[in-house]
C-alpha cells in the first residue's frame, strides 16, 4: 500500500481529543461487533502497515477501529497506562452503547499490549469487553537494557529516580538521557522509570518481561485469566525489539499456561508468527499468517457464542 492510499470510514468523536476512526470500505456496512486496534509507542492512525489488511479480510459482522489516545503519536512519554485506560474505557462504553448486542474486541500492538493488560488486571472497574489479542508484546525493559549499555542503563534510571525524589516525576527529562532511544519525544521521570523498570521490576509497564517467575506470572497471566475471556498472543518470532537470549516458544507457553490456571480460554491461533518483524512491514508469509489468525480469533468468538 502506497503513501497516497485512501481509508473510506466514520470518524466518531467520543471525548475530545479522543477519536475512533471506524474503517469501513463498504460504506453500507452493518457490522454489529467491533475490533479496536490499539497502537504502541508513538503510533496513531494507520501507523501500524498491518491494520489495513485487517480491516479488508475481515468478516461483515466485524468493524475495525482505530483511536488516537491522549499519548498518541509523540505524547507517550508524558502519559501513563493508567490515563490511557481511562480513555480506552471510554472508547469500549460508547461501541457497547453504539452496538449494545455487539461484541468487542482488543487487538493491541506492542505497547497497545500493555495497555490491554493494565485494562484487564489492573484495580478498578472497567466495561467489559468479549476477547484479547496481543500482538508484539516485548518488554520494554528488555528492549532498553539490549540497546544501552549497563553504565548507560543504570546512569538513565538514577537520573529519572532522582527527579522523582525531588518530587519532579513529571518533568521531562533532559534529551541526552533518553534521545539515543526515544530521539526527540518527550519523556517524563515516571515514565521512565514504569518502561525500564528498574531494581525490582515493578515498572507499570512490565508485563511481558521473560524472567519473570511462577508469582509473578500468575499474579499477570493467572489475574488474566480470571476474566474468563478468550485470549490469542500473536507474538512476533523475528521481532527486533526482543533479545536473541530469550526463548520465545518457552515465553508464550508460560502465557498460556498461566491463562489457562486463572480459567482463561487459550485460542487455538495463540503462539508465535514465524518470521514476523515487529510491525510485520516486510509483509508476505507473516502478514497472511497473522491476519489468518486474528480472523480465525474473531469467527470462533462468535461461533463460542452461538454453540
Amino acid at each position: 500500500m502506497s503513501s497516497t492510499d485512501t481509508y473510506p470510514g466514520l470518524l466518531h468523536s467520543i471525548s475530545p481529543p479522543l477519536v475512533a476512526f471506524e474503517h469501513r470500505h463498504n460504506p453500507q456496512s452493518q457490522a454489529s461487533n467491533t475490533l479496536i486496534f490499539l497502537g504502541g509507542l508513538a503510533d496513531g492512525l494507520l501507523t501500524v502497515p498491518y491494520v489495513p489488511h485487517i480491516q479488508f479480510a475481515l468478516p461483515s459482522s466485524w468493524a475495525l477501529v482505530e483511536t488516537t489516545l491522549s499519548s498518541s503519536y509523540r505524547q507517550f512519554g508524558i502519559a501513563s497506562l493508567g490515563e490511557d485506560v481511562a480513555e480506552i474505557a471510554r472508547l469500549v462504553e460508547y461501541f457497547h452503547t453504539l452496538h449494545p448486542k455487539g461484541k468487542i474486541v482488543l487487538l493491541g500492538h506492542s505497547t497497545g499490549s500493555q495497555q490491554i493488560m493494565h485494562y484487564s488486571i489492573a484495580p478498578g472497574s472497567r466495561p467489559t469487553i468479549d476477547g484479547a489479542l496481543f500482538q508484539a508484546s516485548a518488554s520494554d525493559r528488555e528492549a532498553l537494557a539490549s540497546w544501552l549499555s549497563a553504565d548507560e542503563y543504570q546512569s538513565a534510571c538514577a537520573v529519572a529516580q532522582s527527579y522523582i525524589s525531588e518530587g519532579r516525576g513529571e518533568d521531562v527529562l533532559p534529551f541526552e538521557v533518553t534521545a539515543s532511544c526515544f530521539q526527540t519525544a518527550p519523556l517524563s521521570a515516571s515514565r521512565w522509570i514504569s518502561l525500564a523498570s528498574p531494581g525490582d521490576h515493578e515498572g507499570e509497564d512490565d508485563y511481558f518481561s521473560s524472567d519473570f517467575d511462577d508469582e509473578r506470572l500468575s499474579k499477570i497471566f493467572g489475574e488474566l485469566g480470571k476474566t474468563g475471556k478468550r485470549i490469542g498472543f500473536l507474538y512476533s518470532g523475528s521481532d527486533q525489539y526482543v533479545p536473541s537470549t530469550v526463548d520465545k516458544s518457552k515465553l508464550v507457553e508460560n502465557w498460556h499456561e498461566h491463562v489457562r490456571r486463572g480459567g482463561g480460554i487459550i485460542d487455538e491461533g495463540s503462539g508465535i508468527v514465524r518470521g514476523a518483524s515487529h510491525t510485520l512491514k516486510e509483509g508476505g508469509e507473516p502478514l497472511e499468517n497473522l491476519v489468518g489468525r486474528v480472523i480465525g480469533f474473531l469467527e470462533r468468538l462468535e461461533k463460542e457464542d452461538k454453540s
